[in-house]
């Protein structure tokens, strides 16, 4: 996008049903920020940002809600006219995690997947949401997920100077604010940046030259997996999330050991937690203090706990390093587990 935007924002109208299929997913869930349809089959207002030009991105960031790993995205690629069949070649990228400055600035996090590291790049072709599948689902452990689209030379007509007739699009919705966090441009001289807040090219992107969300979509399959948050200190209180996507409704008892070196066999599978006299503890007189300890999946796939530190003086200072895990069931019967958890990251407590 060139340093000084001229008019990189086209609004345009059409029936997308005409244009290339929908992403679908084959396993997993579609996870997205724009508000299009699924599916789209009728008329919808999308801004086309003429301004992004060859080498640079266009990135969603996605919140995955925990571990989770990623087979297939997808972005919009649309001329402006709403014609069918123009076309552009570009780079897939993603990115594990992503934090931004106040002013809009991002640091993207470990790249965990390039397209053209295998020698590939993918056709673009207007007007239609473009998907494509990755040749092994890509895993992502922050929660954040940036997919990224990088263009690589664009064939819809225009240029870089002036603006291009075909290119990424966005849902043209939302407040920029309401917006932020969600969308990156990797821009030539400017690096990545949020689009919805960052004001380095002189003037506001958001809402004159970009509006609402890029529409690229991944399908996106969650971990089974502990979350926590909170001030694991004597006396304080660590918030627990027991993830288990798609098994709304199964019962699930939750564990806690000082290790996962090497886990222990089980008849109905492996425990990833050693049994070591912290698991013995939470099997018994520790088990008070782990809150929400059994219960039942809700229908998001989640159930919540805690841990509340004892306040003792023994504890401060101590370094001593829980891991939480937990195994799902279909009630009334305990076994055979239907899954068991990855353990968490170390809550430490200082």
């Amino acid at each position: 996008m060139r340093n000084a935007p001229g008019p990189a924002l086209a609004l345009a109208s059409w029936l997308l049903a005409m244009a290339l299929p929908a992403q679908t997913c084959a396993s997993g869930r579609l996870l997205k920020n724009d508000i299009l349809p699924d599916n789209p089959g009728g008329a919808a207002q999308i801004g086309v940002v003429q301004g992004l030009c060859d080498t640079e991105a266009a990135m969603a960031v996605i919140d995955t809600g925990g571990p989770a790993r990623v087979t297939a995205v997808s972005a919009l690629f649309a001329h402006r006219f709403g014609t069918n069949g123009a076309l552009a070649v570009a780079d897939v990228e993603i990115y594990d995690g992503v934090t931004f400055q106040p002013n809009g600035k991002a640091t993207l996090g470990p790249l965990v997947f390039k397209l053209s590291s295998g020698s590939s790049n993918l056709q673009l072709t207007s007007t239609g949401i473009n998907a494509y599948t990755l040749p092994a689902p890509v895993r992502v452990l922050s929660g954040k997920a940036v997919i990224g689209f990088r263009m690589l030379q664009n064939l819809g007509g225009g240029s870089c100077a002036l603006g291009f007739d075909a290119n990424f699009a966005t849902d043209v919705t939302g407040a920029c604010a309401a917006n932020a966090g969600k969308n990156i441009l990797d821009a030539i001289g400017h690096g990545p940046v949020d689009p919805s807040v960052y004001t380095g090219f002189g003037v506001p992107l958001c809402p004159l030259f970009f509006r609402g969300n890029w529409v690229i979509r991944a399908c996106v399959t969650q971990d089974v997996t502990v979350t926590w948050t909170g001030n694991p200190t004597p006396g304080g209180f660590v918030s627990l999330v027991h993830n288990a996507p798609g098994q709304g409704g199964n019962a699930y008892v939750g564990l806690v050991s000082g290790g996962i070196a090497n886990g222990f066999q089980t008849p109905w599978g492996r425990l990833p937690l050693d049994p070591d006299p912290l698991f013995d503890c939470f099997l018994d007189a520790c088990r008070a203090i782990y809150l929400g300890n059994m219960g039942v999946i809700n229908s998001n796939g989640q159930a919540f706990g805690a841990l509340a530190i004892p306040n003792l003086t023994i504890l401060i200072g101590s370094n001593l390093k829980l891991h939480v895990a937990f195994v799902t069931y279909t009630p009334p019967n305990f076994a055979p587990w239907v899954s068991v958890s990855a353990p968490s990251l170390p809550i430490v407590i200082r």
